[in-house]
């Protein structure tokens, strides 16, 4: 009996439409968009080449130590500036207000830098005259002290490294995964609609197939485990689906830890139907308000774990850790984060162990208002 219930159950989800589209085409869609829309996100955040006027007049003719060094800053694929060299102040001030280059450079005993704003790029090239010019009164203090080897004077104003980035994680830091994390937090919290509908079946004044498993003979508490089961079942294939799509299609990376991944799914799809389940056993509510309570809950815990500004999900965790903790979609989403950021599992498991808890809690919740449903008659 359990097995036919199950089995039906999952082949009536799989014909609900409206289910189907909020857990599966609707999940698809949204990651595409966010592929379009983030996919150069961490791109954009990189300082490109900063675009540069020369004023090429006589005394940018005789200063060889300021054309050797604007020849090195604009060479290569580590190229720090982009010059363009012009004739006169006028062409390189029509340039400027253009907005063609981020500023000017006058050559002379000190060189002069002209921009019309304040900005990184004008910050680089502030930073570059100042090492210029510190480099040059470097060599001509030496010079004037007696310094003539040529070995000597290289060593001088050779610069070097004395630290060394690295990186925490073996996995390169990106901001745009976090948008598609969330997203998988919200599609699994969608779960709650299969939570909603299997509930809702059992119910008699809510629908006529809740009247009839109310007065079958079957033991209530195998009804309720097998549909919520073939619910559980149903939304987990999609919520796969959607991650094989955004691993295998988008290239978006999960740390390589694809079963985990799907691990967490599934527990994420778990916490998800308790939540509707709980939320649809009160019986005086209506489907619609009861949908509505859903959406509404979801985008919120969506909302605060980053799913619409990026950041958020830290800013409540340090100023609410408490909110942080106990909201599934920020237990969801920083999973995820576990297993493409950090080597070792103690903090996946622990986001892991709270929503099984949670899940524990509303599923218990569930049985206990269900148990004592009584109905007048039917």
């Amino acid at each position: 009996m359990f097995c036919n219930i199950y089995l039906k159950r999952i082949r009536a989800a799989l014909r609900d439409p409206t289910t189907l589209v909020w857990t599966w085409v609707f999940p698809l869609m949204m990651a595409t968009l966010f592929y379009f829309a983030f996919g150069s996100l961490d791109e954009t955040a990189q300082l490109q080449t900063v675009p540069v006027a020369v004023v090429r007049d006589s005394a940018y003719q005789q200063d060889q130590t300021l054309q050797t060094a604007l020849q090195q800053v604009s060479q290569g694929d580590s190229a720090l500036l982009s010059i363009t060299y012009v004739d006169s102040t006028q062409q390189a001030d029509t340039l400027l207000q253009n907005e063609k280059v981020s500023g000017y450079i006058l050559a002379g005993d000190v060189p002069q830098l002209a921009v019309s704003g304040s900005g990184i790029e004008q910050t680089v090239l502030r930073g570059f005259l100042d090492s210029y010019q510190q480099t040059k009164n470097t060599v001509s203090r030496a010079v004037a002290a007696g310094v003539s080897d040529p070995q000597q004077l290289r060593a001088l104003i050779a610069r070097q490294d004395f630290t060394e980035g690295i990186s925490l994680t073996k996995n390169p830091v990106t901001e745009k995964v976090g948008y598609f994390y969330a997203l998988l937090a919200m599609v699994c919290l969608y779960g709650s609609f299969q939570g909603l509908t299997s509930v809702d079946r059992l119910q008699a004044n809510l629908s006529p197939v809740g009247a009839r498993q109310t007065i079958a003979p079957t033991n209530r508490h195998i009804l309720v485990s097998a549909d919520l089961l073939g619910g559980i079942t149903v939304h987990t294939a999609c919520v796969g689906i959607v991650v094989l799509y955004i691993r295998y299609v988008l290239g978006v990376d999960f740390g390589g830890k694809m079963p985990l991944v799907l691990l967490t799914c599934l527990v994420g799809s778990l916490v998800g139907v308790a939540f509707g389940a709980l939320v649809s056993v009160n019986h005086r509510i209506k489907d619609g308000p009861k949908t509505a309570i859903l959406i509404s809950v979801i985008m919120v815990l969506s909302f605060l774990s980053g799913l619409m500004v990026s950041g958020i999900n830290y800013t409540v965790a340090q100023k609410l850790p408490v909110v942080s903790w106990l909201n599934p979609a920020a237990r969801i989403s920083d999973a995820f984060y576990c297993l493409y950021c950090y080597d070792g599992y103690s903090q996946y498991f622990l986001n892991i162990g709270i929503l099984l808890a949670m899940a524990a809690v509303m599923f218990a919740a569930t049985a206990a208002f269900v148990r004592r449903q009584r109905y007048e008659s039917i």
